[in-house]
């Protein structure tokens, strides 16, 4: 063991592997609670925060306390390269600009990175602006506030809260134009689309994908956490860009309430990844006095580690029993039981054909399969390949078997909605969409839709699906669905 003395060595280095940090930063400091931001502790914490973005906005840029440091650590402003801005920032070499050249653009993971990176990095960019605010602000105390959309069973719950809203001027930091018209105006921003909001990942059993099974986490992500994004932002400059998302005040209060589901979802006895490949990721950081943090997500798994919780963990659904065999149980099964191609959508509903699949599957048709549908099996349909010209600007309800014809109602109130499709993360990647589209779906349980057409006699004999934007698309956005099947699993 060397005899350098740990306080010295730590305070002459500028590089810090994230557990001796915590160790001199944050080990002795209390527990803290997160709050809603519509409570009273919130009501107050919300303040801070916005004294807080006021100073960060003021703030030089080169300084990595600074706003512009910190909105490009989620990525640089989609009208400038990462090149570009380092230079114009900062002219000459530093170790800042080293630091920005090891942060910034480093969001996960919507660069072609491992799906399951997404919910630890965002904790640990929530963590650290956190942290930057007390430094600021001077207020050892706060805590960031989070905005629980979710909540129908009081008004505020989807609206932005006002203080994002009035006054609605360049005096207000909280305050952005770049919003869509309703979620300035207070309206709730699920208005187009009731159950864009739900709850429904919180139901994985799973933290990664098994089979068509989303997983929590990307579920999570391609579901609730990409919507809110398109609900609340334009597609331009707004949180629905991800390139300008990290400009949002809005976006901080958004991932705190990720953060606080990631945190219910293990609240009630789910398991993280348990690979080294998952655990020993690491990431970099500035912390509030500008030095450089290593981190790991097996330093970010748990918030109990981290010295916070929340003032309210979601209930979650209990999952079926699984026998416990002593050895890795078998991913479940997949059939393909219909399929309807690739298809564009536009700004009226899209009906979608689904086809009996090649082979012997296709022998028995979909209306029988769900007529037969065992226990324990669920009908899927999954939308693969998703990408888009630019990124539509509005959500869209996928219903199944609607009749021809029919106009839809809004997302869940119409018996046939399964599930709400966005294309936030679908746009903006390295490598294009169609590379990012091979890995990544979103599917939507359609069992206990498809059970009740059977059971009340409404089944077509051809079941198919539509897709129906809750609003007019940005024009020019052609939105695509490359791959979408229905699969019993």
């Amino acid at each position: 063991m060397s005899k350098f003395p740990r306080r010295s060595f730590l305070a002459g280095l500028s590089t810090i592997p994230f557990a001796l940090w915590f160790e001199k930063y944050a080990a002795a400091a209390p527990a803290m609670i997160r709050y809603n931001v519509t409570s009273v502790n919130g009501q107050k914490m919300l303040k801070i925060y916005r004294d807080g973005v006021k100073l960060m906005v003021a703030t030089a840029e080169p300084n990595p306390v600074g706003w512009l440091f910190e909105w490009y650590t989620h990525n640089v402003r989609g009208d400038r390269t990462k090149a570009a801005e380092l230079t114009r920032v900062y002219p000459s070499p530093s170790v800042q600009k080293s630091l920005a050249q090891d942060t910034w653009s480093t969001c996960q993971a919507h660069h072609g990175e491992p799906e399951d990176f997404f919910l630890p990095w965002h904790r640990m960019y929530v963590y650290f602006l956190e942290r930057i605010i007390r430094k600021v602000t001077h207020h050892s105390e706060f805590t960031l506030p989070y905005w629980n959309y979710s909540n129908a069973a009081v008004p505020s719950g989807p609206r932005a809260p006002s203080a994002f809203r009035s006054p609605a001027s360049a005096t207000n930091p909280l305050f952005r134009s770049a919003r869509n018209p309703g979620t300035n105006a207070g309206n709730p921003i699920d208005a187009s689309s009731p159950g864009a909001l739900d709850l429904t990942s919180l139901a994985q059993c799973t933290y990664s994908p098994s089979g068509v099974k989303p997983g929590f986490n990307q579920d999570l992500d391609f579901g609730l956490h990409g919507s809110v994004h398109v609900l609340v932002g334009n597609s331009t400059t707004g949180m629905g860009s991800i390139a300008w998302a990290g400009n949002e005040p809005l976006f901080w209060m958004h991932h705190c309430n990720i953060d606080r589901l990631w945190a219910s979802w293990n609240h009630a006895g789910r398991s993280n990844p348990t690979t080294a490949t998952w655990l020993n990721k690491q990431f970099t950081f500035a912390d509030e006095n500008g030095n450089k943090v290593i981190t790991k997500i097996s330093d970010f798994k748990s918030i109990t580690a981290l010295h916070y919780t929340y003032d309210r963990f979601e209930p979650v659904p209990a999952c079926p029993h699984q026998p416990h065999t002593g050895i890795e149980a078998l991913p479940e099964p997949q059939q393909t039981r219909a399929v309807g191609g690739a298809v564009e959508l536009s700004s009226a509903p899209m009906q979608v054909n689904l086809d009996a699949p090649p082979g012997p599957e296709g022998a028995v048709s979909l209306k029988d399969r769900i007529r037969q549908l065992k226990a324990g099996k669920r009908l899927y349909v999954v939308a693969k390949k998703l990408r888009a010209d630019v990124q539509p600007g509005v959500v869209y309800n996928v219903y199944f078997d609607l009749p021809p014809g029919t106009t839809p109602k809004p997302g869940k109130r119409d018996p046939h909605y399964v599930g709400t499709l966005n294309f936030f993360d679908t746009s903006e990647h390295e490598g294009g969409a169609e590379a990012m589209g091979e890995v990544k779906f979103r599917s939507f349980d359609a069992t206990r839709v498809a059970r009740n057409l059977h059971l009340t006699k409404r089944l077509s004999d051809k079941p198919s699906l539509t897709i129906a934007p809750a609003k007019e698309p940005e024009a020019g956005a052609r939105p695509v669905v490359g791959d979408i099947s229905v699969v019993e699993q």
